[in-house]
C-alpha cells in the first residue's frame, strides 16, 4: 500500500526561467524509513515542503 504518492513534481523560479524540480515522481510505501540525499542545489528541500504541504 502508497503511503506517499506524488506524479511529475515540477516547481519553477524566476517566471519559469529556473527549474528547481523537473518531474519528479515518488511513491513510499507502508512502514518504509525514506532519506531524501543529494547535493546542494539538487531540489532536496523543494520536494519536502511541497510533500508537506500536500500532506
Amino acid at each position: 500500500m502508497k503511503t506517499v504518492s506524488a506524479e511529475h513534481l515540477v516547481k519553477t523560479y524566476d517566471k519559469g526561467s529556473v527549474r528547481a524540480l523537473d518531474d519528479l515522481s515518488l511513491d513510499v510505501a507502508e512502514g518504509t524509513v525514506l532519506s531524501v540525499l543529494g547535493p546542494n542545489g539538487a531540489g532536496k528541500t523543494t520536494t519536502v515542503r511541497i510533500l508537506a504541504t500536500l500532506l
